[in-house]
């Protein structure tokens, strides 16, 4: 949970965001719910899901009164593991269809061999 502060003393503002970090988390976080307060009996919250670890995510919440309008941006810094997840993701998609190959190769095989056994039959039917 993070909070934001406000100054006025000498008219000095701080600008309107928050930073907020977890930290190193591996994996994606489920659901962010951001909120603004409210003086109505209605929270204003809205609830994004699938944030990416190791990313920004920019919130703006306009119009302040429909959460559901509110917007958000991800940014992204791409890294060395980026990278290396793609070439494994491609590796693995190469692996799944090689193997597939293989196996369509074998049952075609295994298929004409079995159509010419059964055309060296000799059928008693036609006698």
């Amino acid at each position: 949970m993070a909070a934001q502060l406000c100054q006025s003393s000498y008219f000095s503002l701080q600008l309107p965001h928050v930073v907020m970090g977890l930290g190193q988390n591996p994996n994606f976080v489920d659901y962010l719910t951001v909120g603004v307060p409210s003086t109505v009996g209605s929270p204003r919250q809205r609830q994004f899901t699938a944030v990416i670890p190791n990313s920004q995510l920019i919130v703006i919440p306009k119009p302040l009164d429909k959460p559901q309008d509110w917007t958000s941006k991800l940014l992204i810094t791409p890294g060395q593991s980026v990278v290396l997840t793609g070439a494994i993701l491609i590796g693995t998609c190469i692996f799944i269809a090689i193997v597939a190959a293989v196996l369509q190769f074998l049952e075609k095989r295994e298929d004409e061999i079995q159509k010419r056994q059964e055309s060296h039959r000799f059928h008693f039917d036609a006698m």
